[in-house]
């Protein structure tokens, strides 16, 4: 049994409304131009006329550089810190091949917009309309951040599972 008329009217008017609902969720986000790629976790863009660094919501990469984190990270996942430092690499050219300099990426912000360091904290949507962040734990490589509440967190500790249980990316050599 088909739909009849005004069926059909409601279903396009909610497919519609759907439509306009995604659409308004991606323009409510804010245009930037990515200049660099810092790490797994931190881009460097151009926003409001300003180079601004961006710390990607709910995403944990590896350290690259010789810290006091990258201490702790290789200690607590139980590797060197060279290992640390090659993971780290690795996350960082994962966003470079995915995003290039000049490309255009939308910030959708969560509840706080800056850290304690001053980075903005964002949602980044790659020009495809893919989020970065998603992708980044999806692919392996990098871990859902724990520590703090955000929008997303069930859903990338669920997406960072199925990296890890599919030996994606940096999950076959042990994990991001």
């Amino acid at each position: 049994m088909g739909l009849g008329p005004a069926a059909r009217l409601r279903w396009a008017a909610l497919c519609l409304f759907g439509l306009l609902a995604v659409s308004q969720a991606l323009a409510a986000g804010d245009e930037a131009a990515l200049v660099y790629v810092n790490d797994g976790d931190t881009l460097t863009v151009k926003f409001k006329g300003k180079e601004q660094l961006v710390r990607l919501i709910g995403v944990d990469a590896p350290e690259m550089h010789h810290s006091k984190g990258l201490e702790r990270r290789a200690k607590r996942w139980q590797r060197s810190q060279l290992q640390e430092a090659r993971a780290g690499a690795a996350a960082r050219q994962a966003v470079q091949e995915v995003l290039r300099p000049g490309e255009k990426v939308r910030l959708a912000w969560g509840k706080k917009r800056r850290d304690r360091y001053g980075r903005l904290l964002a949602y980044v949507y790659l020009p495809g309309g893919a989020m970065l962040n998603e992708w980044l734990i999806s692919a392996g490589y990098a871990r859902a951040f724990r520590k703090f509440k955000h929008r997303y967190k069930s859903e990338f500790l669920r997406l960072e599972k199925i990296a890890r249980q599919e030996k994606r990316g940096l999950w076959a050599q042990g994990g991001p």
